[in-house]
């Protein structure tokens, strides 16, 4: 009887230790939730291609490019299902060769994926500040029940504006405006593919399309350069003359489209401007692969605005990174200015190399083997306000000085109106010169001397954020029908001059009001030291022409602290208050997973894409 009673004893007592275990991990889970990590899943593609939303993972079929491309979220543009196979992503373009999928035209249809799920560190910052650049989660501050992912721009007692796709601020009590410059660990995560070699198309599926895709082509008659080796994914350069490739950029021409999203709806009812956004913060890569016989000197050139910049490497192992105004002759070697020059290990014959040179954030940078070798300094590459704000505004006075001539040709022909006639003709003549200049950038590559083959070629792009404007502001001054979200503005609106607050109301020339922290309609961002929850931030989303962020929002939840107790306007529409935001994004646990063969459910973890969040 003894030996029963202990053996039911012990059985109950693993009962017990289970049933505790199991309470103290349910225990401690809520106790993480509620106090350091919570787990939350991305919606739609504002982060894009860091952080995906809910997607398709598509394969192209002209150049077997792999990218995401977001599910559709617009009603009035349903995609084409097919019954108990998935969806033909009908609006779908490839960022690397341009072919698109559409309407009518046979494709393999896909079956959609969940956004990532992240985990969000909560109160990280109550023990360290937020810094710039920062993956945040916070509450929507137009509907305090959504929760939103960006990245955080600005700081409070900082003033933003976003100048030609980049971020300028001015610190408190500062006047001159500087570039926000991103850490390296952003940066590589913040690259965009412009073309690979790697994944060459098929050609006669573009011709198909009428598309000329991207794609690098040889500079007069000579044949020093062989582009059809491998299938055109290796150059090879016989010597010992000079050769020069140049990338044609395609239909894209440079501007920041973003496979993920459909292209007219970057176009039409998005945030990007086809004729000012052209974006020339990339980065050039590829591994050199020496012959066997000759010393060589193999080169990088970019071509911006009205500069050129490029990065030499020689066989010796001598590099240098030079500069040239646009206007200059690049084929008269005195007319180059050399910024800075350095030494690496020779390159050997038949030993590739991993090279690089990118211009990103007012930065010429020069990288060999994975390591920066060379950098330009402030004093060299001006990255003045000034500079920047008259290249984002070129078209306005453009558009301007040739309203300002009609207005003149109409004026009797005296003395005086001939020669602000004359001066204003030369004016145009000269913005006309710059204009051409902002919308054809270029990429060459060149080598002289004895052979090498490229393997890898890849050029990217940085984010690039654009300044779109605010649309049907007028129409919220009576707002009849819309939600209480939109009282706060209505007031704003309706209220006298100069009791609006914090808030300005910008136009451009056209009447429309432009959005917050974009070009010419800077955002400030209010420090309280005595009440730091409402200190402000501005936060926006990597995938500009698609992100609803701060530079947009109109509305303001009922539930944030609009007034102060005087009952003055005291929220600032465009920002985050710090008593918004619930943490910072670390960790991608679960990206979309791999699907099962036949039930087709994903539920096999993609271990490769679990990734730290920079």
């Amino acid at each position: 009887m003894m030996q029963k009673a202990t053996s039911k004893h012990g059985e109950l007592g693993k009962v017990r230790d289970t049933v505790e275990s199991v309470y103290i991990a349910i225990v401690l889970a809520f106790v993480l939730r509620a106090f350091m990590i919570e787990a939350f899943v991305i919606p739609t593609g504002s982060m894009a291609n860091a952080l995906y939303g809910e997607h398709y993972q598509l394969e192209c079929p002209a150049c077997h490019y792999s990218y995401a491309h977001g599910r559709s979220q617009n009603p009035r543009r349903p995609e084409r299902v097919m019954r108990g196979l998935g969806v033909v992503p009908s609006r779908a373009r490839c960022p690397n060769c341009s072919f698109a999928y559409r309407d009518g035209e046979p494709a393999r249809p896909v079956l959609s994926s969940g956004g990532d799920r992240v985990l969000v560190l909560k109160y990280i910052y109550d023990f360290v500040p937020p810094k710039p650049w920062d993956v945040v989660v916070f509450k929507n501050p137009q509907n305090n029940r959504e929760n939103y992912i960006k990245r955080l721009i600005g700081l409070p007692g900082e003033t933003i504006q976003i100048v030609r796709g980049d971020i300028f601020y001015r610190s408190k009590g500062q006047k001159d405006w500087r570039v926000r410059r991103k850490p390296q660990a952003a940066q590589e995560t913040m690259w965009q593919n412009v073309f690979t070699n790697d994944n060459q198309p098929d050609r006669a599926m573009l011709d198909v399309q009428g598309v000329v895709g991207p794609g690098w082509q040889r500079v007069g008659s000579g044949d020093v350069w062989d582009t059809d080796k491998f299938g055109k994914r290796v150059f090879a350069f016989a010597g010992p003359g000079r050769g020069e490739l140049v990338f044609n950029p395609g239909p894209t021409a440079f501007r920041p489209t973003n496979g993920y999203n459909a292209p007219e709806d970057e176009q039409h009812g998005g945030n990007m401007d086809m004729q000012k956004d052209i974006c020339t913060d990339w980065k050039l890569s590829t591994v050199l692969m020496p012959g066997k016989t000759g010393e060589f000197q193999f080169d990088m050139t970019f071509t911006s605005f009205d500069e050129r910049f490029r990065a030499e490497f020689r066989s010796s192992g001598e590099v240098s990174l030079m500069y040239q105004p646009r206007g200059a002759n690049p084929a008269d070697a005195k007319a180059w200015t050399l910024w800075s020059r350095a030494k690496v290990a020779p390159f050997k014959p038949g030993q590739g190399r991993e090279i690089a040179f990118s211009v990103v954030d007012f930065r010429a940078s020069l990288w060999v083997d994975g390591q920066a070798v060379l950098h330009s300094t402030d004093e060299q590459y001006d990255h003045g306000y000034a500079k920047a704000i008259a290249r984002a505004t070129l078209k306005d006075r453009l558009d301007a000085l040739e309203t300002d001539i009609e207005q003149l040709l109409a004026k009797p022909g005296n003395a005086e109106t001939k020669s602000r006639l004359a001066q204003a003709r030369a004016n145009r003549a000269k913005l006309r010169k710059q204009w051409r200049w902002y919308q054809t950038p270029g990429v060459k590559i060149s080598a002289v001397g004895g052979p090498m083959e490229l393997w890898h070629v890849r050029l990217q792009r940085d984010v690039y954020y654009t300044s779109p404007i605010l649309r049907d502001i007028e129409g919220l001054r009576s707002g009849g029908g819309l939600g209480r979200q939109y009282d706060y503005i209505r007031k704003l609106l309706n209220a006298p001059a100069n009791s609006a607050g914090p808030n300005s109301w910008k136009k451009n020339a056209y009447g429309d009001y432009l959005g917050w922290g974009t070009t010419g309609n800077p955002i400030h961002l209010r420090e309280w030291p005595g009440n730091h929850d409402l200190d402000e931030y501005f936060c926006l989303g990597d995938n500009s022409p698609q992100s609803f962020d701060g530079r947009g929002w109109t509305a303001a939840a009922p539930s944030l602290r609009l007034y102060d107790k005087n009952g003055n306007f005291q929220y600032q529409l465009g920002t985050v208050p710090r008593y918004n935001i619930l943490g910072r994004a670390m960790f991608v646990y679960w990206p979309a997973g791999f699907r099962l063969p036949i039930l087709n459910w994903p539920i096999v973890p993609n271990a490769g894409r679990m990734r730290l969040i920079k």
